[in-house]
């Protein structure tokens, strides 16, 4: 009996070895997919980051809510929740974007992974009572039965659907195409700088606005039109976090009425993608 102890440890070690890599491959699968349709919303403004930075936020929730769903542990989402609504005011988005970010991953989600509505309405209760906590505007409380309320439409994953986190209460007149591009411009985000022709750091600051296409930032340093550069964007120095570089040249230049500061515009040789 006692030789074949170690057996059996071993084959459940191998088991839970083995689903631990098919969750991890399923992760894999649905970080970029979500990331694409994150890119491709253009009533949330989370799809101004960068794509790979996106792909990442899209994993972390999918293991977050796994670990919620198959072992009834919230502290991962709760945690991602909370680090995205502080991304959202930082970058001065608004807490629909955040909803709708959370509604995109979801359905993703349900369409690439087969995910089950009815288990993952515990989930939504969960989401739903932490954005209560945190003062984010939702919808009335959910429902006795929410598996009625969480039928979405399938043709397009952007359409309102009866989810509690969906839309906010008193969703802000601005809203519209005008809205985006307003909330846009005025996004700060932060970047590092590098002269190709130095190759090293030269400027570290925020951006004034931001375009798929590129960005506008305010600083004290010179540059000159059509000047070749290396931006870091975003970069973000929290330990972890994942730095990409892009090519990019200046095309604007602006002496500011500010005591010594530069309007600098560029653009991306090879898009945030």
């Amino acid at each position: 009996m006692n030789s074949k102890t170690p057996k059996i440890g071993l084959f459940q070690s191998e088991e839970v070895s083995g689903a631990k890599v098919r969750e991890r491959e399923r992760q894999e699968r649905f970080a970029p997919k979500a990331a694409e349709r994150i890119r491709a919303a253009e009533n949330c403004l989370f799809s101004v980051l960068p794509f790979k930075e996106l792909a990442r936020m899209a994993g972390e929730w999918y293991g977050a809510c796994s670990e919620a769903m198959l072992r009834g542990n919230y502290s991962l989402i709760d945690t991602w929740v909370r680090q995205q609504l502080e991304r959202a005011v930082n970058h001065g988005f608004a807490p629909e974007d955040l909803l709708k970010l959370l509604l995109i991953c979801r359905h993703t989600a349900m369409e690439v992974d087969s995910w089950d509505k009815d288990i993952f309405c515990v989930v939504d209760e969960a989401i739903y009572e932490m954005l209560v906590l945190l003062n984010v505007k939702v919808p009335a409380p959910v429902p006795e039965k929410p598996k009625k309320e969480i039928e979405a439409p399938k043709a397009e994953i952007e359409k309102p659907v009866e989810v509690p986190i969906e839309e906010p209460v008193d969703k802000p007149p601005e809203r519209t195409g005008e809205r985006r591009k307003y909330s846009r411009n005025r996004l700060h985000l932060p970047i590092r700088i590098t002269r190709s022709e130095r190759g090293h750091a030269y400027d570290v600051t925020q951006t004034t606005s931001v375009s798929r296409g590129g960005l506008y930032f305010v600083t004290e340093r010179e540059y000159r039109r059509d000047e070749p550069l290396k931006i870091n964007f975003p970069y973000w120095d929290d330990p972890g976090a994942i730095q990409v570089e892009y090519p990019a040249k200046i095309i604007r230049i602006r002496r500011l009425p500010e005591g010594g500061l530069w309007g600098v515009g560029i653009e991306f040789e090879k898009g945030p993608d």
